[in-house]
């Protein structure tokens, strides 16, 4: 088990301050997603903290289709931002391709990320298990603390 990034308190016992300075926000424009921007807009607003909005492609097969599926990704993460009330957060849209874990940790890495959150569709204990999912492989991978945005009935928005 890997040791914490953020002590979580102090030798008094009373709690640290939390500080974000960089939070991303991971995005495949389902409904969970979009709950999990709502809140980093908010924790961003909040801490005065830089927000990336992340989308990861993958399979991807030829250079055309990368150029072309980049500048469309790219767009619509503009729109997203665009759209919401930002609270006068700083913003900007990222757009990865690759396996979604490995780009979401190695952005995270390489932005020094305070924190990272997703949202997620329910699914079985036995899924998870067998499969594995993008947000287990991201906490348990990960530089820095993940927020996990559960959406109930989320089972059948894309994963």
């Amino acid at each position: 088990m890997r040791k914490p990034a953020h002590d979580s308190g102090s030798q008094t016992g009373v709690p640290d301050l939390v500080e974000l300075h960089r939070i991303v926000c991971c995005t495949d424009f389902s409904e969970p997603s979009q709950q999990a921007w709502d809140q980093a807009v908010s924790l961003a607003a909040e801490y005065c903290a830089e927000l990336t909005l992340l989308q990861v492609l993958e399979d991807i097969s030829s250079s055309s289709d990368i150029e072309n599926e980049t500048a469309k990704a790219l767009a619509r993460l503009e729109k997203q931002i665009a759209a919401c009330d930002q609270k006068h957060v700083m913003t900007k849209p990222v757009v990865r391709i690759g396996e979604a874990y490995q780009q979401i940790v190695q952005l995270a890495l390489e932005s020094q990320t305070d924190l990272v959150v997703v949202g997620v569709r329910g699914r079985h204990a036995i899924d998870l298990t067998v499969f594995g999912s993008t947000t287990y492989r991201v906490i348990q991978l990960g530089p820095c603390p993940v927020l996990v945005v559960h959406t109930a009935g989320g089972e059948h928005a894309a994963d």
